[in-house]
């Protein structure tokens, strides 16, 4: 059987600022973090083009939340109809389809850059906590919610907006910065509260490898930086290594190892 990863890295990548110009009408925190509503004339691409609806990549962490309407999306290639009052979360390592939106579908994108993503995890985070879940969620990125969960989530985007509109504070960085760690704490409380309800990731090989290879960056990124020392802690080669990384990620051991 031929791996679903193999193609990973030969999927067009769009870059945020591509993903941006395509939404018109977007809250922005200087083009590295943004808020958008989202209807059923979502558009990614030319219309006519024949790839609009083929596998990509992003640069950018998207979260989507929905109101109305259906959409049908695959992520990693797996087929997900999302209905209405559901959490979307779509990774940069995700291979992304999208199939088909319902002309009544509203809902809320959220866009966050890594460079937003490192700039909160160098102010405010441990990022132990992340990493370890970082295969369940990639596992479990569609959350069907209550509706009360649904709004207190919107509740929490609308502070981030607020924020993004204070352009001349001096301190609008770390507001924005602040209301977003807000969101992901009222979001991780509502997941914790389902995760006896999450399918525990049933990992290939190479996923195990990968997530355990996550786990020694998180230990050892800031003294160990070259690729066969992880290689080493986890019994192969460096070669190895780095197309299992390649395959699920697109990026090689060495690009992940600079990133952390």
């Amino acid at each position: 059987m031929i791996s679903k990863y193999v193609e990973m890295e030969k999927l067009p990548l769009i870059e945020l600022a591509e993903l941006n110009k395509s939404i018109i009408f977007r809250d922005s925190f200087q083009d590295i973090f943004s808020v958008a509503d989202l209807d059923g004339s979502i558009e990614f691409g030319d219309v006519d083009a024949p790839e609009r609806y083929a596998p990509m990549r992003l640069d950018a962490l998207l979260m989507v939340l929905t109101f109305e309407g259906t959409l049908e999306i695959s992520l990693d290639y797996v087929p997900y109809t999302i209905n209405p009052n559901t959490f979307i979360t779509i990774m940069p390592t995700h291979a992304l389809q999208l199939n088909k939106i319902s002309p009544d579908f509203k809902g809320r994108l959220l866009i966050a850059s890594k460079e937003f993503l490192d700039d909160c995890n160098t102010s405010y985070g441990n990022r132990n906590h992340s990493i370890a879940n970082y295969m369940e969620v990639r596992k479990n990125p569609c959350t069907e919610l209550e509706p009360e969960e649904t709004q207190k989530l919107e509740e929490s985007i609308g502070v981030i907006q607020e924020k993004m509109k204070e352009r001349t504070h001096f301190y609008q960085k770390e507001l924005v910065q602040n209301a977003f760690i807000g969101f992901l704490l009222e979001l991780a409380n509502i997941l914790l509260g389902k995760k006896d309800r999450l399918i525990r990731p049933t990992l290939s090989r190479k996923e195990e490898l990968f997530e355990q290879f996550l786990q020694l960056l998180f230990e050892h990124c800031k003294e160990q930086h070259v690729v066969t020392f992880y290689a080493e802690k986890l019994f192969i080669t460096p070669q190895y290594l780095s197309l299992i990384l390649k395959e699920l990620t697109g990026k090689s051991a060495n690009k992940w190892i600079d990133d952390a």
